[in-house]
């Protein structure tokens, strides 16, 4: 991807963000792989919904270093792990929806059993433990998880999804957003979930597999 493209991607993702009120002032970050070497990152500080050119940073995926004089977003490194322990990743959102980050502010158990949409996207949900925001500590900790799953619950700061592009990114984001709404309306009203069971997921995984899906 060349990196007009990139910054075109990362306008267009900013805006959907801020619409579906997915992030709010100056809260999340974005970023887009340019190729195996480099990623192009929000700027600190920054509204996303109100990107502009000037406000997207190009970064090195090998070190810590980054082209021009606006600073990246202070998660760059977490962005940076993502890409080195995960090479089909292209993309990653960085947000903190509502009810997404209620949940990982709360002692909710954050499970997708129970509607087949929550199990199709976002499958496996990792949770990691809370360290301090533009930590390396958290950089370390997000990248050994998000081998193990694209969504992330960071404790007590809000959700990560990568995938192959910002589109589906931005798809796990609003799942996990809705899921989560659902999760605490149940709680909130004493209307039960009836979950269907972890071999009922696995099957159900399979089952999109074996249909193409």
């Amino acid at each position: 991807m060349n990196i007009k493209t990139a910054r075109e991607e990362l306008q267009q993702c900013g805006r959907a963000l801020a619409e579906k009120g997915l992030v709010w002032g100056h809260s999340g970050n974005i970023s887009v792989r340019l190729n195996r070497n480099s990623f192009v990152i929000s700027a600190g500080g920054t509204h996303l919904g109100r990107l502009t050119d000037a406000d997207m940073v190009k970064c090195h995926i090998g070190h810590d270093g980054y082209e021009g004089t606006v600073r990246p977003s202070m998660e760059a490194g977490l962005h940076r792990g993502i890409y080195q322990c995960c090479p089909q990743a292209g993309a990653i959102i960085h947000s903190q929806p509502l009810y997404s980050t209620l949940a990982a502010c709360s002692d909710i158990d954050i499970r997708t059993d129970f509607l087949p949409e929550a199990m199709a996207y976002l499958g496996n949900i990792a949770m990691v433990p809370y360290h301090h925001a533009g930590s390396i500590e958290l950089a370390e900790a997000t990248a050994e998880a998000a081998m193990q799953s694209q969504v992330l619950i960071l404790k007590n700061h809000g959700v990560i999804c990568h995938d192959t592009s910002l589109q589906a990114a931005g798809l796990k984001t609003e799942a996990l957003e809705f899921a989560c709404r659902l999760l605490v309306a149940s709680r909130a009203s004493g209307i039960a979930l009836k979950y269907l069971g972890e071999n009922v997921a696995e099957d159900f995984l399979k089952h999109l597999r074996d249909i193409g899906r």
